[in-house]
Formats: C-alpha cells, sequence, structure tokens
C-alpha cells in the first residue's frame, strides 16, 4: 500500500492538496480523485452546452465547483483532480509512483465518465473531431494558464491553512477561464474528457494541449521554488 507523504509536512498533513492521512488505502484515496475529477467535468461541459451561461456565469458555476470539491475531498486524497498537480508531486519528490500512477488513471477515468455523463444528460451527441492543430493563441493560452493554476497551487501549498488552497484557486480560475482564449482548461484529465464530449476536440489538440500543460506546470514548481526556497537552501 501506497504511504508516502509529502515530505515536508508532518504525517496528519495540515497543508493543501496533501490527503490528511497517507496511510488510508490507496483505492479510497483514488476513488476520491475519480469522483472528483468526475463531477468537475460535468461542471466544465454542463457549464456551457446549449449556451445555457454566459461567461462569467459559466466562470463562476465551474470554480464554485472545484473549491466545493477541494473542500469535500481534499482530507482524503489531497483534492487534486489533475494529473499535472499529481505528477509534479511525484517530480519533486513528494508522492510516490504507485500512488502518482493510481491517482492519474483515476482522474483520466473521472474524466471520461463526467463527459459521457453530460452525453446522456445533455442528449447531444459528440462533436465530430477533426485533425486539426490548435491555434497558437490556444497553445499559449494553456501554457500560460496552467503555469499560472500551478503557481496558486504550489504557492498555497506553502501555507499553514488547508483552506487557502481551494479559494486560491477558485479565484485564480473565475479570472482566467474568463481571461485566456481557451477557458483555462489546464487539465490533462478535462482535455481528454473533451475526446467524447459534444465539444469533441481532435487528438491532437488534448496530446498538445497535455504537453505545454506539464510543461507550464514545472515552470510554475522551479518558480515556486525559488519565490519559496526549501529549508536549508
Amino acid at each position: 500500500m501506497e504511504s508516502s507523504l509529502l515530505k515536508l509536512v508532518p504525517p496528519r498533513a495540515s497543508r493543501c492538496f496533501v490527503e490528511d492521512d497517507a496511510s488510508t488505502p490507496l483505492v479510497r484515496r483514488s476513488l476520491a480523485e475519480a469522483v472528483g475529477t468526475m463531477l468537475l467535468m460535468v461542471a466544465v461541459l454542463g457549464a456551457g452546452i446549449g449556451g445555457k451561461a454566459e461567461p462569467i456565469s459559466s466562470a463562476m458555476a465551474i470554480s464554485g465547483t472545484l473549491i466545493g470539491l477541494i473542500l469535500a475531498l481534499g482530507s482524503v486524497s489531497g483534492g487534486h483532480f489533475n494529473p499535472v498537480i499529481t505528477v509534479l508531486q511525484w517530480y519533486t519528490g513528494q508522492r510516490g509512483l504507485q500512488c502518482t500512477t493510481w491517482y492519474v488513471a483515476a482522474q483520466i477515468l473521472g474524466g471520461m465518465a463526467g463527459a459521457a455523463l453530460v452525453d446522456v444528460m445533455s442528449a447531444v451527441p459528440p462533436g465530430n473531431a477533426t485533425a486539426e492543430l490548435p491555434s497558437a493563441a490556444a497553445i499559449v493560452s494553456e501554457a500560460l494558464a496552467t503555469f499560472g493554476l500551478m503557481l496558486v497551487v504550489f504557492c498555497s501549498s506553502r501555507s499553514t491553512s488547508k483552506m487557502t488552497g481551494p479559494f486560491a484557486v477558485g479565484l485564480w480560475l473565475l479570472g482566467a477561464i474568463i481571461a485566456t482564449p481557451t477557458g483555462s482548461i489546464a487539465n490533462p484529465a478535462v482535455a481528454i474528457g473533451l475526446l467524447i464530449s459534444p465539444s469533441s476536440a481532435s487528438l491532437i489538440a488534448v496530446a498538445l494541449f497535455a504537453v505545454v500543460q506539464f510543461a507550464g506546470g514545472t515552470l510554475a514548481v522551479h518558480f515556486t521554488d525559488f519565490l519559496y526556497p526549501p529549508a536549508g537552501r
């Protein structure tokens, strides 16, 4: 059983995006990630289908949903719902490979399940994806959106209050969804879910988005370490 905790936090985690008890069965923690990502995907797609929401109200729906999910499930799994957060915790030595693998698989499956549920609820069949490359503006948008999101996530994880992260992330997304051309997807699990959603993104676009999302997130982690250097550095 995976029992790796963030190295810089105590066994009873008091920081954002870290589960309270890493000895909790990995299946239970992964299920929290899957369900959280599924519900996030429902919010992302449901708020925009059929013109039901204006950009501002759509951003409020998505950011509010994410705040609620992190508050509700964060103590169990850390409340990531995003493979970039999980993989970057592994990259920085803060999470074990087994847990990372389970979490990422759960997040991807959860995102696809959420997209499938929206397909059923909206009675809108998936669109016809094309092989067109995303525009340069879209690629830059996703890199910047993910950099900003991960900067907020990892800077917030330095806080001694677990209440910091959920609201900081929600507030960032509220602005970024409106301000960026792609609506700040900033999440490979959500991007993959779009493959089977009514908007039906292309496989090429999803792959490119995932690459720049991880690149932007990696840059954010290093910048966070520069701003908040670990003890002894």
